[in-house]
Protein backbone atom coordinates (compact mmCIF):
# COMPACT_ATOMS: atom_id res chain seq x y z
CA UNK A 1 0.00 0.00 0.00
CA UNK A 2 1.31 3.06 -1.41
CA UNK A 3 0.84 6.55 0.66
CA UNK A 4 1.66 9.79 -1.25
CA UNK A 5 0.65 12.95 0.32
CA UNK A 6 -0.59 15.28 -2.02
CA UNK A 7 0.86 19.04 -1.25
CA UNK A 8 1.47 22.58 -1.43
CA UNK A 9 1.95 25.74 1.02
CA UNK A 10 -0.29 27.21 -1.21
CA UNK A 11 -3.91 27.51 -1.85
CA UNK A 12 -5.63 27.57 -5.60
CA UNK A 13 -3.19 25.33 -7.17
CA UNK A 14 -4.96 22.37 -8.39
CA UNK A 15 -4.70 20.01 -5.62
CA UNK A 16 -7.60 18.80 -4.99
CA UNK A 17 -8.27 18.47 -8.83
CA UNK A 18 -5.49 16.45 -9.38
CA UNK A 19 -5.59 14.37 -6.42
CA UNK A 20 -9.30 13.36 -7.50
CA UNK A 21 -8.41 13.13 -10.98
CA UNK A 22 -5.43 10.80 -10.34
CA UNK A 23 -7.45 8.54 -7.98
CA UNK A 24 -9.86 8.01 -10.10
CA UNK A 25 -8.49 7.39 -13.15
CA UNK A 26 -5.74 5.17 -11.58
CA UNK A 27 -9.08 3.26 -10.07
CA UNK A 28 -10.89 3.12 -13.60
CA UNK A 29 -7.68 1.11 -14.49
CA UNK A 30 -8.22 -1.51 -12.01
CA UNK A 31 -6.49 -0.61 -8.92
CA UNK A 32 -8.08 -0.06 -5.32
CA UNK A 33 -8.28 3.23 -4.64
CA UNK A 34 -8.31 5.41 -0.66
CA UNK A 35 -8.29 9.73 -1.03
CA UNK A 36 -8.14 11.33 2.44
CA UNK A 37 -9.41 14.35 2.24
CA UNK A 38 -7.08 16.20 5.66
CA UNK A 39 -7.67 19.82 4.06
CA UNK A 40 -10.66 21.49 6.27
CA UNK A 41 -12.27 23.28 3.13
CA UNK A 42 -13.11 19.78 2.42
CA UNK A 43 -13.02 20.56 -1.04
CA UNK A 44 -12.15 16.92 -2.18
CA UNK A 45 -15.34 15.57 -0.06
CA UNK A 46 -17.41 17.70 -1.70
CA UNK A 47 -16.00 16.56 -5.17
CA UNK A 48 -17.86 13.40 -4.51
CA UNK A 49 -20.54 13.82 -2.35
CA UNK A 50 -23.39 16.87 -2.49
CA UNK A 51 -22.97 18.92 0.80
CA UNK A 52 -26.82 17.98 2.01
CA UNK A 53 -25.54 14.26 1.46
CA UNK A 54 -22.29 14.89 3.56
CA UNK A 55 -24.49 16.68 6.52
CA UNK A 56 -27.05 14.33 6.41
CA UNK A 57 -24.93 11.13 6.39
CA UNK A 58 -21.20 11.91 7.10
CA UNK A 59 -20.46 14.92 8.94
CA UNK A 60 -21.67 13.67 12.34
CA UNK A 61 -20.08 10.47 12.79
CA UNK A 62 -18.13 9.39 9.50
CA UNK A 63 -14.88 12.16 8.80
CA UNK A 64 -11.40 12.17 9.70
CA UNK A 65 -12.28 15.04 12.28
CA UNK A 66 -14.07 12.31 14.64
CA UNK A 67 -11.16 9.90 14.02
CA UNK A 68 -8.86 12.62 15.59
CA UNK A 69 -11.10 12.98 18.16
CA UNK A 70 -11.39 9.47 19.16
CA UNK A 71 -7.80 8.99 19.94
CA UNK A 72 -6.78 8.61 22.94
CA UNK A 73 -2.51 8.53 23.83
CA UNK A 74 -2.50 5.64 26.49
CA UNK A 75 -5.29 3.22 24.53
CA UNK A 76 -5.43 1.35 21.14
CA UNK A 77 -5.29 3.49 17.58
CA UNK A 78 -8.52 4.29 16.85
CA UNK A 79 -9.32 2.37 12.83
CA UNK A 80 -9.95 3.92 10.00
CA UNK A 81 -11.98 1.56 8.13
CA UNK A 82 -15.20 2.36 9.80
CA UNK A 83 -14.99 6.15 8.11
CA UNK A 84 -14.38 4.40 4.73
CA UNK A 85 -17.26 5.43 2.37
CA UNK A 86 -17.18 4.66 -1.57
CA UNK A 87 -19.06 7.82 -3.56
CA UNK A 88 -22.06 6.38 -5.75
CA UNK A 89 -21.46 7.98 -8.87
CA UNK A 90 -18.03 7.71 -9.07
CA UNK A 91 -17.61 4.06 -8.21
CA UNK A 92 -20.56 3.07 -10.61
CA UNK A 93 -18.14 4.48 -13.99
CA UNK A 94 -15.14 2.55 -12.19
CA UNK A 95 -17.15 -0.54 -12.02
CA UNK A 96 -16.97 -1.22 -15.47
CA UNK A 97 -13.13 -2.28 -14.45
CA UNK A 98 -12.23 -4.44 -11.31
CA UNK A 99 -10.99 -0.93 -9.49
CA UNK A 100 -12.86 0.98 -6.46
CA UNK A 101 -12.30 4.48 -5.93
CA UNK A 102 -13.09 5.04 -1.54
CA UNK A 103 -12.90 8.10 0.39
CA UNK A 104 -12.22 9.32 4.35
CA UNK A 105 -14.36 12.80 4.17
CA UNK A 106 -13.42 15.70 5.73
CA UNK A 107 -14.49 17.96 8.13
CA UNK A 108 -15.64 21.81 8.24
CA UNK A 109 -14.14 21.59 12.01
CA UNK A 110 -11.23 20.23 11.17
CA UNK A 111 -8.97 23.51 11.99
CA UNK A 112 -10.25 22.91 16.01
CA UNK A 113 -8.29 19.81 15.60
CA UNK A 114 -5.58 21.19 14.41
CA UNK A 115 -5.51 23.26 17.17
CA UNK A 116 -5.48 20.49 19.77
CA UNK A 117 -2.62 18.97 18.07
CA UNK A 118 -0.49 21.93 18.46
CA UNK A 119 -1.74 22.61 21.59
CA UNK A 120 -0.34 18.85 22.54
CA UNK A 121 3.11 19.39 20.96
CA UNK A 122 3.16 22.02 23.92
CA UNK A 123 4.24 25.09 21.12
CA UNK A 124 5.82 25.24 17.81
CA UNK A 125 9.75 24.73 19.05
CA UNK A 126 10.01 23.61 22.45
CA UNK A 127 8.48 20.10 23.30
CA UNK A 128 7.27 19.59 25.98
CA UNK A 129 7.85 15.58 25.76
CA UNK A 130 8.93 13.22 22.66
CA UNK A 131 6.46 10.64 23.45
CA UNK A 132 3.70 13.60 22.34
CA UNK A 133 5.66 14.63 19.64
CA UNK A 134 5.69 11.01 18.15
CA UNK A 135 2.02 10.77 19.00
CA UNK A 136 0.94 13.70 17.06
CA UNK A 137 3.08 13.49 14.11
CA UNK A 138 2.86 9.51 13.77
CA UNK A 139 -0.90 9.60 14.23
CA UNK A 140 -2.36 9.47 10.35
CA UNK A 141 0.52 6.65 9.75
CA UNK A 142 -0.85 4.98 12.80
CA UNK A 143 -4.20 5.09 11.65
CA UNK A 144 -3.12 3.78 8.03
CA UNK A 145 -1.33 0.59 9.81
CA UNK A 146 -4.88 -0.23 10.73
CA UNK A 147 -6.12 -0.75 7.25
CA UNK A 148 -4.65 -4.68 6.33
CA UNK A 149 -1.74 -3.32 3.79
CA UNK A 150 -3.10 -5.38 0.53
CA UNK A 151 -6.60 -3.48 0.97
CA UNK A 152 -5.60 -0.57 -1.05
CA UNK A 153 -2.73 -0.61 -3.99
CA UNK A 154 -2.84 3.34 -3.82
CA UNK A 155 -3.77 5.87 -0.70
CA UNK A 156 -3.99 9.47 -1.65
CA UNK A 157 -3.62 12.20 1.30
CA UNK A 158 -4.97 15.68 -0.01
CA UNK A 159 -3.22 18.09 2.51
CA UNK A 160 -4.10 21.35 4.08
CA UNK A 161 -2.46 24.56 2.36
CA UNK A 162 -0.44 24.76 4.60
CA UNK A 163 2.35 23.23 6.54
CA UNK A 164 0.95 22.81 9.79
CA UNK A 165 0.75 19.82 12.23
CA UNK A 166 -1.66 17.58 9.83
CA UNK A 167 0.35 18.01 7.36
CA UNK A 168 3.62 17.71 8.72
CA UNK A 169 1.38 14.28 10.20
CA UNK A 170 0.82 13.66 6.38
CA UNK A 171 4.49 13.87 5.04
CA UNK A 172 5.56 11.42 8.36
CA UNK A 173 2.59 8.94 7.24
CA UNK A 174 4.04 9.11 3.38
CA UNK A 175 6.01 7.28 0.95
CA UNK A 176 6.38 10.01 -1.30
CA UNK A 177 5.22 13.59 -2.18
CA UNK A 178 3.14 15.35 -4.74
CA UNK A 179 3.45 19.29 -5.23
CA UNK A 180 0.62 20.86 -7.55
CA UNK A 181 1.71 24.36 -8.57
CA UNK A 182 0.71 27.30 -10.90
CA UNK A 183 3.46 28.61 -13.05
CA UNK A 184 3.61 32.07 -11.41
CA UNK A 185 5.44 34.40 -9.38
CA UNK A 186 3.80 33.79 -5.85
CA UNK A 187 3.38 29.61 -6.58
CA UNK A 188 7.09 29.78 -7.36
CA UNK A 189 8.00 31.46 -4.09
CA UNK A 190 5.64 28.81 -1.92
CA UNK A 191 7.37 25.74 -3.01
CA UNK A 192 10.61 27.36 -2.27
CA UNK A 193 9.55 27.79 1.00
CA UNK A 194 7.84 24.10 1.19
CA UNK A 195 10.76 22.93 0.18
CA UNK A 196 12.33 24.86 2.94
CA UNK A 197 9.88 23.12 5.62
CA UNK A 198 10.24 20.07 4.40
CA UNK A 199 13.62 19.92 4.81
CA UNK A 200 13.46 21.32 8.24
CA UNK A 201 10.94 19.02 9.26
CA UNK A 202 11.92 15.75 8.22
CA UNK A 203 15.67 16.65 9.72
CA UNK A 204 14.05 17.86 13.45
CA UNK A 205 12.02 14.23 12.92
CA UNK A 206 15.52 12.62 12.28
CA UNK A 207 17.27 14.01 14.88
CA UNK A 208 14.83 13.04 17.54
CA UNK A 209 14.54 9.77 16.49
CA UNK A 210 18.29 9.55 16.82
CA UNK A 211 18.61 10.83 20.21
CA UNK A 212 15.42 8.93 21.94
CA UNK A 213 16.58 5.59 19.97
CA UNK A 214 16.85 3.93 23.36
CA UNK A 215 13.30 4.80 24.57
CA UNK A 216 11.60 4.73 20.93
CA UNK A 217 13.19 1.98 19.29
CA UNK A 218 10.28 1.22 16.93
CA UNK A 219 10.63 4.86 15.40
CA UNK A 220 12.21 4.95 11.79
CA UNK A 221 13.81 7.85 10.12
CA UNK A 222 11.53 9.65 7.46
CA UNK A 223 12.66 9.33 4.29
CA UNK A 224 9.56 11.01 1.78
CA UNK A 225 10.73 11.46 -2.02
CA UNK A 226 9.40 13.75 -3.66
CA UNK A 227 7.49 12.68 -6.97
CA UNK A 228 7.83 16.34 -8.91
CA UNK A 229 6.13 19.66 -9.19
CA UNK A 230 3.05 19.51 -11.65
CA UNK A 231 2.18 22.45 -12.83
CA UNK A 232 -1.89 23.42 -13.12
CA UNK A 233 -3.84 26.04 -14.46
CA UNK A 234 -1.29 26.30 -17.50
CA UNK A 235 -2.58 28.98 -20.63
CA UNK A 236 -1.32 27.41 -23.88
CA UNK A 237 -0.14 28.85 -26.89
CA UNK A 238 0.20 26.97 -30.30
CA UNK A 239 0.72 23.54 -28.15
CA UNK A 240 3.15 24.99 -25.61
CA UNK A 241 2.87 27.30 -21.91
CA UNK A 242 2.58 30.86 -23.12
CA UNK A 243 5.76 32.60 -23.19
CA UNK A 244 5.07 34.34 -19.91
CA UNK A 245 4.98 31.25 -18.16
CA UNK A 246 7.97 29.53 -18.97
CA UNK A 247 10.43 31.81 -16.50
CA UNK A 248 8.37 30.28 -13.72
CA UNK A 249 8.50 27.01 -14.70
CA UNK A 250 12.41 27.21 -15.53
CA UNK A 251 12.56 28.90 -12.04
CA UNK A 252 10.90 25.53 -10.35
CA UNK A 253 13.32 23.31 -11.72
CA UNK A 254 16.40 25.80 -10.73
CA UNK A 255 15.43 24.41 -7.37
CA UNK A 256 16.59 21.11 -7.70
CA UNK A 257 13.11 19.71 -7.70
CA UNK A 258 11.88 16.95 -10.35
CA UNK A 259 9.11 18.53 -12.34
CA UNK A 260 6.34 17.12 -14.55
CA UNK A 261 6.32 17.00 -18.47
CA UNK A 262 2.79 16.52 -18.42
CA UNK A 263 1.01 19.76 -16.89
CA UNK A 264 -2.53 20.39 -16.99
CA UNK A 265 -4.34 23.19 -18.75
CA UNK A 266 -6.61 25.95 -17.57
CA UNK A 267 -10.15 24.57 -17.74
CA UNK A 268 -12.54 26.61 -15.29
CA UNK A 269 -15.66 25.37 -16.95
CA UNK A 270 -14.79 21.45 -17.24
CA UNK A 271 -13.50 21.52 -13.57
CA UNK A 272 -15.87 23.72 -11.86
CA UNK A 273 -18.76 21.46 -13.70
CA UNK A 274 -17.29 18.24 -12.02
CA UNK A 275 -18.12 18.99 -8.41
CA UNK A 276 -21.60 19.33 -9.36
CA UNK A 277 -22.07 15.46 -11.21
CA UNK A 278 -19.18 14.12 -8.48
CA UNK A 279 -17.63 12.67 -11.68
CA UNK A 280 -13.66 14.00 -11.93
CA UNK A 281 -13.16 15.69 -15.61
CA UNK A 282 -10.69 12.52 -16.50
CA UNK A 283 -14.13 9.92 -16.12
CA UNK A 284 -16.46 12.75 -17.79
CA UNK A 285 -17.79 12.05 -21.29
CA UNK A 286 -17.60 16.02 -21.65
CA UNK A 287 -14.11 16.64 -21.71
CA UNK A 288 -12.77 17.44 -24.30
CA UNK A 289 -10.01 15.67 -26.50
CA UNK A 290 -6.51 18.11 -25.76
CA UNK A 291 -7.78 17.97 -21.82
CA UNK A 292 -8.31 14.20 -21.98
CA UNK A 293 -5.13 13.69 -23.60
CA UNK A 294 -3.37 15.64 -21.00
CA UNK A 295 -4.81 13.88 -17.70
CA UNK A 296 -4.30 10.86 -19.08
CA UNK A 297 -0.66 11.75 -19.87
CA UNK A 298 -0.44 12.79 -16.33
CA UNK A 299 -1.82 10.11 -14.62
CA UNK A 300 0.80 7.65 -16.68
CA UNK A 301 3.59 9.90 -16.14
CA UNK A 302 2.36 10.00 -11.80
CA UNK A 303 2.39 5.85 -12.39
CA UNK A 304 6.09 5.98 -13.75
CA UNK A 305 7.56 8.28 -11.34
CA UNK A 306 5.87 6.31 -8.25
CA UNK A 307 7.57 2.58 -9.77
CA UNK A 308 10.71 4.85 -10.39
CA UNK A 309 11.18 7.21 -7.40
CA UNK A 310 13.20 10.58 -8.27
CA UNK A 311 15.92 10.75 -6.41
Amino acid sequence: MRVISVVNYKGGVGKTTLTANIGAQIAAWGKRVLLLDLDPQASLTFSFYRPEQWRAGLADNRTIKQWFEAWRMDGPVPPLAPLITSPAVVNSRIAQGSGALDLIASHLSLGDVEMNLAARLGGAEVHRSTRHYFDVYLRLAAGLATLPPTTYDLVLLDCPPNFGVITRAAVAASDQLLIPARPDELSTLGIEHLQSRLRRFIWEFNRIVDLQSDLHPAVKKLEPIILGVVFTMVQYYSGKPIAALRPYIAQTRQLGLPVFEAMVRESNHHFAGAARTQLPVILSDQVTPALAWELHRLVEEFLKRIRTPQP
